[in-house]
Order: C-alpha cells, then sequence, then structure tokens
C-alpha cells in the first residue's frame, strides 16, 4: 500500500481509495486526481494488487493512515469502494461504482464456489475485463497496463468483505452506471437507498468515460455540500 498527495495543503483534505489496478500515472486516474486536487488536499490510496488479507493488507493500512488525517470526505472507487465501506471514519463519503459483489454469469455462479475455497495465493486467474467495460475513452494499451490475473486467495477475502459489509452510512453517496460488467449493480442496489444512488450513463470508470465532467460536477457537490446536493436518482451523460 503507498499514498499519494496532491493539491494545496491548506485546502480541506480528501481521502481517495483508488480501485484495483489504478496507478495515478494511469491518464485517466491522473485526470482524476488532478481535478479533484483544485478543490482538495488529496490523499490517494495505491493498493496493491497482492491480497491475501483483506483486513492486513487493505483496510488496516488505510485506516492508519486515514487517523493521522484531518478528513473532509472520502472518495473511493470500485475495490476502494469496498474499502473505504468498512472504515470507521467520521467523514462523509462518494463511492464510485463500489465493488460490493461480484457480477456473476451463469458459469461463474457454478465455478466461484470452488474458486473461492481454494487456498491459493498465486495469481491465475483472469481479471477479464474488457477496456470497453471499464470506459470508452479506455485505450487497449492503458488496460493492458493493469493486472491481468488474481487469486483465489483475492476471491475469497473480497468475498468475505462483501459478506460482512457494515450498513450502509446516511451521510453516503453512491454514483454507478447500470451498464456496469465490472461490479454486481445488484449488490449497489440492494445496499444503498434509492435517494443515495445517482446514475450516470457509461462504463465502470466513470473518469474514463465521456461526459465525465458532467460527472465530477456532481461528485465534487456531494464530497463538498454532501448527498442531499444530489440527492434522487439521475441519468448523467458519461
Amino acid at each position: 500500500m503507498r499514498f499519494e498527495t496532491y493539491g494545496d495543503g491548506e485546502a480541506p483534505t480528501l481521502l481517495v481509495v483508488l480501485g484495483f489496478g489504478n496507478q495515478p500515472e494511469h491518464e485517466h486516474v491522473g485526470w482524476l486526481l488532478d481535478r479533484l486536487a483544485e478543490s482538495f488536499a488529496v490523499h490517494a490510496a495505491v493498493l496493491p494488487v497482492d491480497m491475501t488479507d483483506f483486513e492486513s493488507d487493505y483496510r488496516r493500512p488505510v485506516e492508519r493512515y486515514a487517523s493521522g488525517l484531518d478528513l473532509t470526505a472520502v472518495l473511493s472507487h470500485s475495490t476502494g469502494g469496498l474499502i473505504a465501506a468498512h472504515l470507521p471514519l467520521d467523514a462523509r463519503r462518494v463511492y464510485c461504482s463500489p465493488w460490493w459483489g461480484f457480477d456473476l454469469d451463469g458459469v461463474g455462479d457454478l465455478v466461484f464456489p470452488f474458486v473461492r475455497r481454494l487456498p491459493v495465493g498465486y495469481r491465475f486467474l483472469p481479471t477479464g475485463a474488457e477496456p470497453e467495460a471499464i470506459g470508452d475513452l479506455k485505450t487497449p494499451a492503458e488496460a493492458a497496463e493493469g493486472p491481468d490475473f488474481i487469486s483465489p486467495a483475492f476471491v475469497r477475502e473480497i468475498d468475505r468483505a462483501q459478506r460482512r459489509l457494515p450498513a450502509f452510512r446516511p451521510e453516503s453517496q453512491v454514483f454507478c452506471s447500470l451498464r456496469d460488467r465490472v461490479v454486481s449493480v445488484t449488490a449497489i442496489g440492494r445496499r444503498a437507498p434509492p435517494g443515495r444512488v445517482r446514475l450516470y450513463d457509461g462504463g465502470h470508470e466513470f473518469f474514463a468515460s465521456s461526459g465525465r465532467n458532467a460527472v465530477l460536477e456532481d461528485v465534487l457537490r456531494a464530497l463538498e455540500d454532501g448527498p442531499e446536493a444530489v440527492a434522487g436518482p439521475s441519468m448523467r451523460e458519461a
């Protein structure tokens, strides 16, 4: 786990928990961090791709780091949204496409119970996400920079963390796309009240989707003024 800082240290403090495989040097992740840094002192948590224990490898390092910050808000994406949901922090939270459930097809439903039982930390399971599922701005070259494989131990720990999710906090806001095929939109709908879900038309990463500026405006409003600033489901073009 590593942490990087952006923006004016005198601005309100924002913790950003990135998704699995997101790197600040990636074009669209960098775009997001640079835009956030115009309004916040940004502290970005960059996740390791080798994870065999959710608590020790993911949650605790972020919690320890965050305990030393005077936080205004937490912004998270995908796997980062699973981590952020477990953090005992007194700050408003904005989740972007949080990974609160697996999006499985028929074959996946059959194989998944066996995979998560394997006591193997070696990464040989393909991640399987196509560039167009991430966002229409995502190029194959950039997608190739991400991790290609995960381990059964990773799957087991993510599944365990999803099953132990704490209650949805009222100061939280979710942004997601109904076309997301990376995380389970159904799991998001089961967990978050409709009035706390803001829909956009795009891929898993709104910041790698066309129209991202319009979505970012709503994200910033939720971070700065709370979920009431963008309350109610909507479809923003992204």
